[in-house]
């Protein structure tokens, strides 16, 4: 095996595994520890890893979107259902909210108005709207570079200047006991959206029912819940209590 073919292989198993050692690369490859050495060398000079304590790793940038890739493609079926009945609320007077949420972002994917005014604080949506030719408004702020959004005062001081007709929002689980969201700042965000949306719809799909986790809003925070198949019936008498309108295929 030549080295070229051998360092093809060494980034095939860091897809796989987080960190290789330089004795595991020597162990896997029956080569050298030398030899180890000098793919290790050759790989950092061309920028393809980064020397991490006790050995090599992708480079963070790329294991960022790899995460990213597949939490698309994980129920990628279910999502795009909701996104097509989403889309069928837009029309070109619009100003519509955009969450950081991959379902929300496959939007992006239908026919929509080229007039409608698009505002997110996510780096993928802006990207992907603008790809098709959408007007898209990107909020400045701190950037979380894991999820690839802009947070902090100076985001939620740039919210206030807007009124949305409709506010699509994400979340990271759906209970009986309200919806539920990965950070604390994201209570204040969603808070924040309600006060200024005529209408505010949680876009899901069923594998987030009964996930919870720390930080979570009531029901009272949406008017619409568009969600891919019906849920069960103590999630769905739960939210009967509240005036809100379910969309299901």
């Amino acid at each position: 095996m030549t080295q070229q073919e051998r360092l093809v292989e060494i980034l095939k198993l860091l897809e796989s595994k987080e960190i290789l050692k330089q004795e595991e690369i020597a162990q896997q490859f029956n080569v050298s520890k030398d030899t180890a050495r000098r793919d290790i060398l050759k790989l950092v000079e061309e920028n393809l890893v980064e020397r991490t304590k006790g050995g090599i790793q992708l480079p963070v940038i790329k294991q960022q979107i790899t995460d990213y890739q597949n939490r698309i493609i994980q129920h990628s079926t279910e999502k795009k259902q909701v996104a097509t009945l989403a889309s069928s609320l837009i029309n070109s007077t619009q100003t519509i909210w955009l969450d950081v949420s991959t379902t929300v972002e496959l939007l992006s994917q239908k026919n929509l108005p080229k007039e409608t005014l698009f505002v997110t604080n996510s780096v993928d949506n802006a990207i992907s709207f603008s790809t098709n030719k959408n007007q898209i408004y990107l909020l400045g702020g701190y950037y979380q570079a894991d999820s690839h959004l802009l947070k902090g005062p100076m985001l939620m001081t740039q919210l206030m200047n807007f009124y949305f007709d409709i506010a699509f929002i994400g979340a990271s689980g759906i209970s009986e006991e309200g919806i539920f969201f990965d950070e604390l700042e994201d209570i204040d965000l969603h808070q924040q959206l309600r006060a200024q949306s005529k209408q505010v719809v949680l876009l899901i799909d069923s594998s987030k029912e009964n996930l919870r986790t720390s930080f979570k809003v009531s029901w009272e925070t949406i008017d619409t819940l568009i969600v891919n198949q019906p849920l069960s019936t103590s999630l769905q008498e739960a939210i009967n209590q509240h005036p809100i309108t379910m969309i299901i295929p």
